[in-house]
């Protein structure tokens, strides 16, 4: 693979890693991936942050293909739509277990 190539494939994934670079992001990302669906209150009530701050981190996390909703009455309930999170998520949590960062 040549360094043009080598942009093109890492330009995706920077963004969606900046995307996910903030703790409460994070968190709804671990918070769906135990409980498989939440709506905007129940993360809200976990995360114990404004619904609007709830729903920014979530729109930002919709954007980078990572969390999807389906409305259930006058709810959206998130859940995720990349699986392969899980694995990145085991990744960091080792990472940072190792290097205390």
């Amino acid at each position: 693979m040549n360094r043009q190539e080598d942009l093109k494939t890492f330009a995706p994934a920077a963004r969606m890693l900046k995307f996910m670079a903030h703790p409460l992001r994070l968190a709804i990302i671990n918070d769906l991936l135990l409980e498989r669906q939440l709506s905007v209150g129940q993360l809200q009530k976990r995360l114990n942050i404004s619904q609007s701050m709830t729903s920014q981190h979530l729109s930002a996390l919709k954007i980078a293909g990572i969390v999807a909703c389906e409305k259930k009455a006058n709810e959206c309930h998130y859940y995720i739509q990349n699986r392969n999170i899980l694995k990145f998520l085991e990744c960091i949590r080792k990472c940072v277990q190792r290097h205390g960062a």
